[in-house]
């Protein structure tokens, strides 16, 4: 019971992180994907199935009050948890190179599987939505920075 009450709320503080005050904590007006730093902390330090769920439920939430392709991040969050829940033995997480890498490539794969999915199911105008490199770069160059940060408090809690 204890177990599920911090994952709830962490669920809640990361949700309002990304949704209400995203735009308060910014470098230069971009701001750090917190949600994918969360799925792939959990991915690494509780495995596959813990990362999945967490992705998937943070996926879904975002897609609710989204105006872009339903399913889109759940997708991919859920992806990304599997894919950080898989190398879990691989890496040390405690290294602050291994976390700003393995945020590096999980925001590359966030955003070509985000670019994919726009690629193949065209939104019919809806949504103006642009995929220029320096803005996607720069968007998880910004989250990879702030990974380390993210993964120190998480540690210090020790709560999940």
């Amino acid at each position: 019971m204890k177990k599920l009450i911090s994952y709830l709320s962490l669920y809640f503080v990361f949700c309002m992180l990304q949704f209400f005050f995203g735009r308060y904590i910014n470098v230069c007006g971009i701001f750090p994907n917190f949600i994918l730093i969360f799925v792939v902390y959990i991915g690494l330090s509780k495995g596959i199935i813990n990362a999945q769920l967490m992705g998937f439920l943070f996926g879904l939430i975002w897609d609710v009050f989204s105006t872009d392709i339903f399913g889109v991040r759940t997708v991919m969050f859920t992806v990304i948890g599997y894919l950080a829940g898989r190398f879990c033995r691989n890496f040390n997480r405690e290294k602050i190179f291994t976390q700003v890498v393995i945020i590096f490539f999980a925001g590359a794969v966030y955003w070509l599987g985000f670019s994919l999915i726009y690629f193949i199911f065209p939104d019919n105008g809806n949504c103006v939505f642009s995929f220029s490199i320096l803005s996607v770069s720069s968007k998880i160059v910004v989250t990879a920075v702030f990974a380390p940060i993210v993964f120190y408090i998480l540690e210090k809690m020790d709560i999940i």
